[in-house]
């Protein structure tokens, strides 16, 4: 890169238009909220449990570890939804939202690029977690359910089938792509950072062994997201990384 293009990217990184560190560290926010909005959501549902029941003269008791994990998974996909609200209305007022929102039609070349990488994950994923466990000496969170519970199934489906392909595209290769491009990132460097801090932002709730392993997965779906403009990859997949993988996973 010549010195005139450093310098011209370095200027873009101001904007003129007044987007400056507190913008990017509000983007940056928004796109890891979900994991504190469950936060909150949890707080205020198992409160207002425990105030409904105190309502009704019934003894409270405490919450099993097993219901636990499922207000977990739920506040999830609560929380991830409400992120998804808070980009909408940010980038709106910005003129984002074209940007962030790109679902587009997928065609025969992007729809065989996405198989052929999530194939990959899918083949890869297990392998490097394996190995993983094996050199840390890290275990899986225990996150078994009970599948023969309707509800556990329907919370399940609604936060690995339906929330997480959309929600997950829409914040980290919908928003941050958007923004980062915006404050004159290249390509390259997107796929690494965005890689990265999808995959740290995922050590939380899968532990430290899952979580590196996502690393992976963010940069297929950075690449596809990058390479042919389009979040739809990933939904469009007709080996979808989280239904297959997380589900089996969870048992």
């Amino acid at each position: 890169m010549s010195k005139a293009d450093g310098s011209s990217a370095a200027e873009s990184i101001v904007l003129p238009d007044g987007h400056g560190w507190r913008k990017s560290i509000l983007a940056f926010a928004i796109v890891l909220a979900p994991m504190a909005l469950a936060i909150v959501v949890m707080a205020v549902g198992l409160a207002a449990r425990a105030a409904w029941i105190a309502m009704l003269g019934v003894s409270v008791e405490p919450a099993t570890s097993a219901s636990i994990r499922l207000y977990g998974l739920l506040s999830y996909a609560v929380g991830s939804w409400l992120a998804v609200a808070l980009a909408w209305f940010w980038t709106k007022r910005r003129k984002l939202g074209r940007d962030v929102f790109v679902f587009r039609r997928l065609t025969l070349p992007a729809f065989a690029a996405g198989a052929f990488g999530f194939t990959i994950v899918a083949v890869s994923v297990p392998i490097v977690t394996h190995w993983l466990t094996g050199v840390t000496g890290g275990q899986s969170p225990n996150l078994r359910l009970d599948f023969h519970d309707a509800h556990s199934v329907a919370i399940v489906v609604f936060l690995f089938v339906v929330t997480t392909p959309v929600t997950e595209e829409i914040l980290y290769r919908g928003l941050l792509v958007a923004w980062l491009r915006r404050l004159g990132w290249k390509d390259l460097n997107i796929l690494v950072l965005g890689s990265l801090i999808f995959s740290a932002n995922h050590i939380i709730p899968l532990g430290f062994v899952w979580g590196v392993a996502m690393i992976l997965l963010g940069v297929v779906t950075y690449a596809l997201r990058l390479r042919y403009e389009s979040l739809s990859l990933r939904l469009g997949s007709p080996m979808h990384f989280s239904t297959r993988n997380l589900l089996s996973y969870i048992h």
